[in-house]
């Protein structure tokens, strides 16, 4: 049973992980010589085979009905005319001015006929159905479960594909979204219907607002609401820092651990109750009850997707229990993994589920064949202690490769905080809810109490944050099997022989220092910031910085999204020099938010920059120095002038052994033909190309006195510059020179060394079946004429 389980899980993870899906032909022939041969054979292996042939062909077959949903690519940023169905409460948004968000079903979409119907075409394999993300920008948002038409302007998602970053277009085509867009002038939307007949989503809605607005009166409602409700949207990004340094931001998370409490409170009353019943099955009735409590509360979180994650976890829980003589908790782990990918099988897509299933595993693990139940249950504290240090000790290594790291506080805070959280928080807030209706003071006075408890909690979580600083290590797929290992041979019974010697590989994997270049090569690697710039710069013992992108009102910046998430994978933790080309936001926006974060030794500035308070010299004149056989130098076009704006830029040129790389920032043409009469070398093997690729940049005659043989753009996709330029990319195109783009092949680093430039690494490009956009890395096919814009 658990081999063709297993294999049937192999294959649903294979394809969620896969570039290309295979065809619809294809699969039913697969499957169908698959049935044959099990038919033939009859053996464990056939059907193993025929197992793992199913579930590639179920998990291609929601792959294809998934990308069918999205928006096309050559429609990306187009206008259309949609009928949609509101299906979340909108919620309130601050970024460049006040806004509305909500989820909505498109019902029915056409091109706006205000456009030409050559630059807004569906094609016919586009459903034109699926769920958008809409902002809304005006007062009065619809409501839950109004439908309206209106004029659409809708894109796909993207995420920053960067080494550390989180990648946001991946994780809203996982859960579920088609694309996003924004309601072009509301006031002209035109409702079809108000709310909807009377439905789940409507009165949980209804009963969600409504104690929403009675708990805003606590001093900590929002969490309140996340812990009842799964309605995590007024948690601010101050809480969430303190959560996700001291590891509780599962406790916000309505999951596994949550569904679990639940559960077993309605075992212990079931059996209590059935202990009343002359003849009762205690057993069954356990197990109803705590059906009934878990599938309660999923209900008030709406059912999300990590709730049916958990519910169903429960019910192979349950089983196991009720039928313990005849099923092992080995094959309830399993029965549950298979059926949680049978419903959402880009689940392996969510860190939610790698480290439920992983926190459950490790258990399993560690107490597996343990036989002192009675001395386990007399020593609850110790039991506890135990099973926290066992899923802190097994999910390291997942936590580093999902690049959350870890914090020393972690273990203790969690000792803590679970046992304060699920014995009084949760029981309190419950008993609020079932005394709301009943007798209101008895509400008010549990939530009071309630209250106060998290007050206490968050405070400590507060202090616990900054005590100690997180953890982050630079893991590859050796160390990440290596370190699994020897945890697993820690977790061990107590008594296996010399186990302690796991201890060993494991401090020498914290200990060892992160890769380096070697002395006279460097790393360059241009980083994924969106429409905006930043490079980091790597020798054997130094680094530079050279921009960070942009940041927005929101708050929302690049250096926390980007550039310090790259830093703690390379395993950097100070860098040696910051250069700030010049003062636009799109270079130096998120500057204030790099120096809080990572400790910057020295700062060169093109132009003064207000919101820094850090003391910088400018690179206005020329200045050379030396790092580990690599030459750094800033070239001089302006002599005494002084200059603002994109011509203000820093450029700096990296030489070693007859390899060099020119970074030029935002300079225009007027600047490009002073450098080039300066008489300074300027010939680069690699190119950063100036302005993004602006029509305003990039003359012939400075390019062909770089002659570059690779050109990076580093520019948001679908940009409203139309960065590169399609006149730009042909003067590219014109010498021969191989071009990359952030916006389509994400960060890309090159080595520098004695033979040359040659790319190392690319972190974009086509990596998932769903990133169908014809630039593939390894295609060796990248031509700048591919890369303009079309706008």
């Amino acid at each position: 049973m658990l081999s063709w389980m297993t294999a049937a899980i192999v294959g649903f993870i294979a394809v969620a992980f896969t570039s290309t899906l295979i065809s619809y032909v294809a699969l039913g022939l697969t499957c169908l010589l698959s049935a044959l041969l099990h038919v033939a054979l009859r053996s464990r292996l056939s059907a193993s085979w025929l197992a793992f042939s199913l579930a590639v062909g179920y998990a291609s077959c929601f792959g294809h009905w998934r990308v069918s949903q999205l928006l096309p690519e050559s429609l990306n940023t187009s206008d259309f005319v949609a009928t949609v169905e509101v299906v979340s409460v909108p919620a309130p948004r601050q970024g460049f001015t006040s806004y509305y968000q909500f989820d909505a079903n498109l019902i029915a979409l056409a091109c706006d006929d205000d456009l030409p119907a050559k630059k807004c075409r569906l094609p016919s394999s586009y459903s034109g159905s699926g769920l958008v993300q809409l902002n809304w920008y005006a007062d009065s948002p619809p409501q839950f479960g109004d439908v309206f038409t209106a004029s659409l302007r809708l894109r796909q998602a993207y995420g920053y594909q960067s080494p550390g970053a989180f990648d946001y277009g991946r994780w809203m085509f996982a859960s579920g979204y088609s694309g996003r867009g924004y309601v072009r002038k509301p006031e002209m939307s035109v409702y079809l219907d108000s709310k909807p007949a009377r439905s789940f989503n409507n009165v949980r809605q209804g009963i969600v607002a409504k104690i929403g607005r009675h708990l805003e009166r606590y001093r900590h409602g929002n969490i309140m609401k996340a812990l009842l409700f799964a309605d995590r949207s007024d948690i601010g990004r101050e809480q969430w820092q303190v959560f996700a340094r001291t590891g509780t931001s599962h406790l916000m998370a309505i999951s596994g651990m949550h569904i679990g409490i639940v559960l077993a409170w309605g075992l212990l009353v079931g059996r209590v109750f059935g202990a009343l019943v002359p003849r009762a099955n205690t057993l069954v009735i356990g197990a109803i009850f705590g059906l009934c409590f878990a599938l309660g509360y999923a209900a008030l979180a709406g059912f999300s997707v990590p709730t049916q994650r958990a519910l169903i976890m429960a019910m192979a829980a349950l089983i196991a229990f009720c039928l313990r003589r005849n099923i092992s908790v080995w094959q309830a782990y399993i029965t549950a993994m298979l059926l949680v990918l049978i419903v959402d099988p880009l689940a392996p897509h969510r860190a939610g589920f790698t480290l439920s299933f992983a926190a459950v595993g490790v258990l399993l693990f560690a107490f597996q064949g343990r036989r002192r139940s009675k001395q386990l249950g007399s020593h609850l504290v110790l039991g506890i202690f135990r099973s926290q240090w066992a899923v802190l000790l097994g999910l390291i290594p997942l936590l580093m490769m999902w690049g959350y790291g870890i914090n020393p506080v972690s273990f203790p805070v969690n000792l803590l905080a679970i046992p304060l959280l699920t014995l009084l928080i949760l029981p309190l807030l419950f008993c609020g809810l079932l005394f709301m209706g009943l007798a209101p003071s008895l509400a008010d006075r549990s939530w009071r109490i309630a209250d106060y408890l998290l007050d206490i909690l968050l405070n400590g979580l507060t202090l616990a944050a900054g005590s100690f600083p997180q953890v982050f290590m630079p893991i590859s797929i050796f160390s990440f099997v290596f370190m699994s290992i020897s945890i697993l041979v820690l977790l061990l019974p107590r008594g296996t022989p010399a186990k302690w010697l796991a201890m060993v590989p494991l401090i020498c994997l914290f200990l060892m220092p992160a890769p380096r270049p070697s002395v006279g090569s460097a790393w360059v690697t241009a980083l994924d910031v969106g429409q905006g710039l930043s490079v980091l710069v790597q020798t054997a013992t130094k680094t530079l910085i050279y921009d960070v992108g942009p940041d927005f009102s929101s708050g929302f910046n690049t250096a926390d999204a980007v550039v310090i998430p790259a830093l703690r994978r390379f395993g950097i933790d100070k860098v040696d020099v910051l250069v700030i080309s010049h003062a636009d936001r799109d270079h130096a926006g998120a500057a204030p938010a790099l120096l809080k974060g990572i400790d910057v030794a020295e700062l060169r500035v093109g132009e003064s920059l207000v919101a820094v308070n850090k003391g910088a010299l400018v690179c206005a004149r020329p200045h050379r120095w030396t790092w580990d056989g690599v030459d750094f130098e800033f070239l001089n076009s302006n002599g005494d002038r002084s200059l603002a704006g994109n011509n203000a830029s820093c450029v700096l040129r990296i030489s070693l052994a007859g390899t060099s790389l020119l970074l030029t920032g935002d300079i225009e043409k007027s600047i490009e033909g002073e450098l080039i009469a300066s008489g300074q070398t300027l010939s680069a093997d690699v190119l950063i190309a100036p302005h993004h690729g602006s029509k305003t940049s990039s003359s012939i005659e400075f390019l062909r006195a770089v002659s570059p043989s690779h050109t990076v753009f580093s520019a948001g996709r679908n940009n409203r510059y139309g960065h590169p330029a399609e006149s730009v990319t042909q003067r590219y195109t014109q010498l021969g020179t191989r071009c990359w783009s952030t916006a389509y092949h994400g960060s890309i680093q090159f080595r520098l060394d004695e033979f040359g430039a040659a790319l190392e690494k690319i972190w974009g490009g086509g990596r998932y079946y769903w990133q169908i956009d014809g630039y593939s890395p390894e295609s060796g096919e990248e031509i700048c004429s591919k890369l303009h814009s079309g706008h």
